[in-house]
């Protein structure tokens, strides 16, 4: 039998802080399309997965388009945080590969905490709105565990970078 489930869609035409254009399409099977300022980023929203547990549809799709913006909105943020790795990376002799995947790491951890935070920033009902403790109880891990990445990934390429 196939699926009779009908997919919701929610767009959102707007700019950033800084002036770049922005296309941001989210719909109920959580594939995001987003494109900032022409360039296209399709993909599949994990953490919008994680984070929106409980949820009915239409917040979670509001709060879940919030998100992607969030992540045009805080790139100064993380690039910033690249642009320190960058730093660390050059005080060491450690193997490439490894240095690579602590960046990629903490680089996407970094990322995702501030496009939440913007979503939190502003949308309350991102924390408040009424849902299952297992689902909120989700959403503290989700923080928890990438606060603990991006701290644990950062620190780890300080050391690689500090010891050879």
């Amino acid at each position: 039998m196939a699926d009779q489930t009908v997919e919701e869609i929610l767009e959102w035409h707007t700019r950033t802080w800084y002036g770049l254009p922005a296309r941001i399409v989210v719909s109920s099977r959580n594939l995001h399309r987003v494109w900032a300022d022409g360039l296209f980023l399709p993909h599949f929203g994990l953490v919008n997965w994680v984070t929106r547990q409980g949820l009915p549809t239409p917040v979670r799709l509001e709060l879940t388009a919030r998100h992607e913006l969030g992540h045009l909105q805080t790139l100064p943020v993380p690039l910033l945080h690249l642009l320190s790795l960058g730093l660390i990376w050059r005080r060491g002799k450690g193997p490439r590969w490894w240095k690579i995947l602590l960046a990629l790491v903490a680089h996407q951890a970094i990322w995702e905490l501030a496009a939440e935070g913007y979503v939190i920033a502003t949308d309350p009902r991102a924390v408040r709105y009424p849902r299952p403790t297992w689902a909120h109880r989700l959403y503290r891990i989700f923080w928890g565990s990438m606060a603990l990445l991006a701290a644990w990934a950062t620190y780890l390429l300080s050391r690689v970078g500090a010891t050879e």
